[in-house]
């Protein structure tokens, strides 16, 4: 969906199939889901789009933007996919009535930009759709610099009835108050399980310990989810940290002071996945041990085998303690101590709070 393929980063591969334009096809809240119907029906008010990144933005842009230009929307606000404009997206991957500027998250839209695809085409009539629709991505700090907002503040203020604007961004405390003032604005929460689950489903992730790595770290971002379970470096660190945690009951210091540590430097930019990673391999032990019998675990859950949960239920586990060191290891890391001395001290304590049972527990290597 592109006016001109050099302000967009939008590819026809990413247009196959039309239902990713449906909003009927998102995996959202009935909550969230109602706004976005009342949007399609609203008046013609300009839309700010305000999320994390990864917070499917772009994804409720595009499904937006197709619902305004579509000749015969459902009833759920969804674009039909069999209309001339939601034939030519989904077959050309473009509408003559859609502009674009989204010079990705790295690039910077350029003042020229605006004035020649917002501010000189506005007056245009469409071509195709009863609509106009324009797509603005102020996603950081510095996409739409303040000349670019400037420039748009008359197009927002006055435009003709058949335009339709969609700006999104992570932080709208980084627009002017004059465009804030001239916008409508859709928060987009967290997505709860079910729903990221779902969109992996619907992704084709079939892999269970992928599936379940992103559940638990993508802390509700679609985009986040989908990344974490289809890129290798993500799903090497889950390994890698699943097998450090099914160390700690039969490794001795030195194995966490040497491999476990230097797993974390390797790693530091990714510390705080890790954490939590170790925290949903705590979590999942102890819905299977905890209870009176070992409750079904989820079909995602793919971490530890029967036998391996037989032989951890032979340990003493402090959970509790376990889950208060993990967290204050993240709050230490924030106030920037030492992050070997920090990673050290979490690898031995949480090596000391998993100890040897009774007769036929796991044995533990000398020291």
């Amino acid at each position: 969906m592109v006016s001109k393929p050099v302000v967009s980063n939008v590819s026809i591969s990413d247009l196959i199939d039309f239902g990713i334009f449906q909003l009927s096809s998102l995996a959202i809240s009935s909550d969230l889901r109602q706004e976005l119907k009342q949007l399609v029906a609203s008046k013609p008010y300009p839309l700010l789009i305000i999320g994390e990144e990864g917070a499917g933005k772009h994804t409720i842009a595009n499904c937006l933007a197709a619902s305004y230009l579509c000749h015969s929307v459902e009833s759920d606000g969804s674009a039909c996919g069999k209309c001339p404009s939601c034939r030519m997206i989904s077959t050309s991957g473009s509408h003559l009535d859609l502009v674009i500027l989204d010079p990705g998250p790295s690039g910077r839209t350029k003042v020229d930009e605006v004035r020649s695809e917002v501010a000189a085409r506005l007056p245009e009539a469409p071509r195709i759709s009863h609509n106009k629709v324009f797509i603005i991505s102020a996603e950081k700090a510095d996409t739409l610099s303040e000349a670019c907002q400037n420039a748009l503040l008359k197009p927002l203020e006055e435009h003709p009835a058949f335009v339709r604007f969609i700006i999104f961004c992570e932080d709208s405390d980084r627009l002017l108050p004059t465009i804030r003032s001239r916008v409508q604005t859709l928060r987009l929460a967290h997505r709860n399980k079910e729903e990221i689950r779902q969109i992996l489903d619907e992704a084709g992730i079939e892999d269970s310990p992928a599936k379940s790595f992103a559940l638990d770290c993508s802390d509700g971002l679609p985009g986040v989810a989908l990344t974490l379970a289809q890129d290798e470096k993500y799903r090497q660190i889950y390994d890698e940290s699943l097998k450090i945690f099914k160390a700690f009951p039969r490794e001795n210091r030195t194995a966490f002071l040497t491999g476990g540590l230097d797993f974390f430097k390797a790693n530091k930019d990714s510390t705080d996945m890790i954490i939590r990673l170790l925290q949903s391999f705590l979590r999942e032990l102890s819905l299977g041990l905890l209870a009176d019998k070992w409750e079904p675990l989820p079909a995602e859950s793919a971490a530890f085998s029967d036998q391996e949960l037989a032989d951890w239920a032979k340990l003493e586990i402090d959970y509790e303690a376990l889950l208060g060191l993990l967290s204050q290891t993240k709050q230490a890391l924030s106030s920037n101590t030492g992050y070997d001395h920090t990673i050290s001290r979490l690898l031995l304590q949480m090596r000391a709070k998993i100890t040897a049972g009774g007769p036929g527990s796991i044995p533990r290597k000398s020291q």
